[in-house]
């Protein structure tokens, strides 16, 4: 058990001490250790091992101010890269959309195809066509507009894809890691990790597509929230929804009136602090609007704040690339 115990430290460790260094872009052993709180003599052993398999690289020494010059080390960019991808529509319309990112998180690339009557081999011939360009990827994330259960597609808006484990299929295919998830998870998290990453308060974002069901991902202590059976968000299933289009009482447009219902449940249910909002018909203008008519039910410090997103797609390919490289970087360090 102790030597265990040791082995996932040392391991934590290095996961501390590189994406320390990440974050520093440049750094000697002593801004790691100050950073970290880990001894000089860990930062150094663990410094001295990245820098052997290549995941690390030695640059010029500092100048020396009368001492040994300290080492100074940068995180090879060139490591390793990750592929997130999403399709999006049905499945006889819609779009595949890839972005490539180098391991330091640097862009690389971006690739999208339209796509008619979508099936397995039009993603895998979308996927091949990308590595064969890139040959340096070793993880794979992928968003679907649906349920995912253990890789399995259970539900989803691309119906081709139902029944499919899309996971195994993928991993077998190509030999590379693989994540597969919710497309509004994702989105959630991406929005989370680049806006709010240091709030443990609730977060949600929702999006109202233009030809589909309203869709809510939900991030908690930095977590996404999924539920037992993966169907946390799924705002669709609300009892009030299907009603909503034919109400005539109302001085709101659909669009707005779903969203009036959902973002009331949300907060008497989890309470967040901040709901991103994306969709049809929904402009800045629609979260004051938005916040009025909230008003009417609620006390103002139960009202979150509000931040609108013209598109989805920034928000959807971040929370695949940040949520498939944690889940990388512990499958390649903790599994090794």
């Amino acid at each position: 058990m102790m030597i265990n115990t040791t082995r996932q430290m040392k391991k934590k460790n290095i996961m501390l001490v590189t994406h320390t260094l990440k974050s520093l872009g440049s750094a000697t052993k002593g801004d790691i250790s100050t950073q970290t709180g880990l001894s000089l003599a860990t930062c150094g052993t663990i410094l001295n091992e990245l820098c052997a398999e290549g995941e690390v690289i030695e640059e010029s020494l500092d100048e020396s101010r009368g001492g040994r010059p300290a080492k100074r080390y940068i995180y090879n960019s060139n490591y390793f890269s990750i592929l997130s991808v999403y399709a999006e529509g049905t499945h006889d319309t819609g779009i595949i959309s890839s972005s490539i990112t180098a391991a330091d998180g640097k862009n690389i690339a971006e690739y999208n195809e339209v796509y008619n009557n979508f099936t397995v081999d039009t993603l895998i011939s979308h996927i091949q066509k990308i590595l064969a360009k890139h040959p340096n990827i070793k993880a794979l994330g992928l968003g679907l507009p649906g349920v995912v259960v253990d890789g399995k597609v259970l539900t989803c808006d691309i119906t081709n894809l139902e029944g499919v484990d899309i996971t195994e299929y993928l991993n077998k295919q190509f030999g590379i890691f693989v994540q597969v998830g919710n497309d509004m998870n994702y989105t959630a998290f991406g929005f989370y990790r680049n806006s709010c990453r240091d709030i443990n308060d609730p977060i949600a974002y929702i999006f109202i597509p233009p030809r589909h069901c309203a869709g809510c991902g939900i991030v908690i202590s930095g977590e996404m929230l999924r539920g037992t059976s993966q169907f946390a968000g799924e705002v669709s299933k609300l009892p009030f929804y299907d009603n909503l289009t034919t109400e005539t009482n109302s001085h709101h447009g659909p669009e707005m009136e779903k969203l009036i219902h959902i973002t009331a449940s949300l907060i008497a249910i989890i309470n967040p602090v901040t709901i991103a909002i994306s969709g049809n018909n929904l402009t800045q203008t629609s979260m004051n609007e938005l916040s009025l008519a909230l008003l009417k039910k609620f006390d103002r410090k139960h009202i979150p704040h509000f931040v609108y997103r013209d598109t989805i797609k920034s928000d959807y390919h971040n929370g695949i690339l940040e949520h498939t490289l944690d889940a990388y970087n512990n499958f390649r360090i903790f599994n090794n």
